[in-house]
């Protein structure tokens, strides 16, 4: 096999096609599936690693609608006109790298699909954290994505 050298440098050039990279740069657990159950409201506490302080960050968290088909099966989109529920953030101290996202009782009321037992529900849900910068100096995290997956529960029948 032929060796392909860059015309610039004449080292040899990486083989790896363009709509397949081979290294990603930017790295982080991946998307997240939270379960609970309809009526239910938790609190997930959410530690920042790469900050030591959000007194200047904006904290945003939201869950959209799912597509969701009464089935149980989980949407591979949102529902064409969903519901948006932004989630409540508690921060007690803005100067640490800690803070809570509430995902509230009535997370489902208003959704189209309401869960059955064996058919939940889905909704995504996002997390952005901006680091208060300004301008090119300006940072946009989106640590966490993925399903909240809503569960029957006979008290909320």
């Amino acid at each position: 096999m032929a060796r392909i050298n860059n015309p610039i440098t004449s080292q040899p050039m990486g083989r790896s096609r363009l709509s397949s990279p081979s290294k990603d740069t930017l790295t982080d657990d991946g998307t997240a599936l939270i379960s609970i159950v309809n009526g239910e409201q938790i609190q997930i506490q959410i530690t920042v690693g790469w900050m030591t302080n959000l007194s200047s960050a904006t904290i945003t968290a939201k869950v959209v609608e799912g597509d969701n088909d009464g089935l149980g099966t989980v949407p591979t989109g949102t529902k064409l006109t969903p519901n948006v529920y932004d989630l409540v953030i508690i921060d007690v101290d803005n100067t640490d790298n800690t803070f809570k996202i509430v995902i509230p009782e009535d997370l489902a009321a208003l959704w189209t699909i309401q869960p059955t037992p064996n058919k939940p529900s889905y909704g995504f849900v996002g997390l952005e954290i901006d680091d208060g910068g300004v301008g090119s100096e300006k940072q946009i995290w989106k640590p966490l994505r993925g399903l909240v997956e809503v569960m029957y529960s006979p008290t909320e029948a």
